[in-house]
């Protein structure tokens, strides 16, 4: 979903829960012309509910768009199986307003706002945005963030994935905190360059020019990284001390769309190629230690697994192209 598609600001939670009910009615084959002309009304009603009907719908048709050998891989296809899959994937959109909330600062976070958020990447992308004040944003791959710019605020609200962040000077004459919110804290900005990825269970901050301020949500105290600092916090706390952030930026190199290994564990690397390819690679624990250096291209994962194979002692595996072993040679 490109920038110029959206202001940038997310539909309230009841806009898309509505959304979500009608496009569920609309699709369930049993709609009248009175319900098509209802849900048209209730649209041009507010803006906030053409725009959780427009994402709703951009949302159903990159679900619709799968290519089949992307979604069935494994499981075999069919016409049928391509309806019900289709038709189980709205459904699930409709039940997921209705399973609970997850607690996250001071708003609910549900699984509809990374797949309706207004700057998301696909599985292997990375694509750069530019926001309302000029912040540069590079996202990379499986990452879904908002943005909140108000007259008192400038607020990033990361769903999922990692960003790099090269804040902008503020053009607005009332100072404006630059605030990145994750599920375990807020990051603020200040005049700054710096990588925050969201790793499920933990929230990694790495600073290149500038400082940020760490604020768990559990705690009062923030804690300060300069340039040249990066640590890992979660619900608990820091899960590591502050470390200094290698000077030639090796986890910041998929922004070119590289793989920089110095003596990486292969387990690793197998770990940080997952990430960018559809299905599933998995390395066997007789061979996860095993250390490999070079650069690699994020976009050549068979190149990259047959160097693997040719410099180390691995076989590679294949169930299907989207689920792949290393195992001793």
């Amino acid at each position: 979903m490109s920038a110029s598609q959206t202001d940038g600001s997310a539909p309230d939670e009841l806009s898309v829960k509505q959304a979500i009910e009608w496009m569920v009615r609309l699709h369930s084959g049993e709609a009248t012309p009175a319900d098509h002309q209802a849900c048209s009304s209730w649209r041009a009603a507010r803006p906030a509910h053409e725009q959780a009907w427009s994402r709703l719908q951009a949302l159903t048709t990159r679900v619709q768009s799968l290519p089949s050998d992307l979604s069935h891989a494994t499981l075999g296809d069919s016409p049928a199986r391509r309806k019900y899959n289709r038709r189980f994937a709205l459904k699930t959109l409709s039940i997921v307003c209705g399973v609970g909330s997850l607690a996250w600062g001071s708003q609910a976070l549900l699984p509809w706002r990374s797949m309706l958020a207004s700057y998301a990447s696909d599985i292997g992308e990375q694509r750069q945005v530019t926001l309302a004040d000029g912040t540069a944003v590079h996202l990379n791959t499986q990452t879904a963030f908002d943005a909140d710019y108000s007259d008192s605020r400038r607020r990033i609200r990361l769903y999922r994935g990692e960003l790099l962040i090269t804040t902008a000077h503020d053009p607005a004459s009332r100072y404006r905190p630059f605030i990145v919110e994750t599920r375990f804290g807020d990051i603020q900005a200040l005049g700054t360059e710096f990588r925050v990825w969201d790793q499920g269970t933990s929230v990694l901050v790495a600073v290149f020019e500038g400082a940020v301020e760490i604020r768990r949500q559990q705690a009062g105290e923030a804690v300060r990284l300069d340039a040249g600092q990066q640590t890992v916090f979660s619900a608990g706390g820091l899960l590591s001390r502050v470390n200094i952030v290698p000077a030639d930026t090796d986890g910041i190199a998929w922004t070119e769309g590289m793989i920089v290994a110095d003596r990486m564990r292969l387990g690793e690397l197998v770990a940080q190629l997952d990430r960018y390819l559809p299905g599933r690679i998995r390395c066997d624990d007789a061979v996860a230690d095993l250390r490999i250096s070079g650069v690699f291209p994020l976009n050549q994962p068979a190149k990259v697994l047959a160097a693997v194979a040719r410099t180390l002692p691995v076989k590679i595996d294949m169930l299907t192209s989207y689920w792949i072993s290393l195992k001793p040679a």
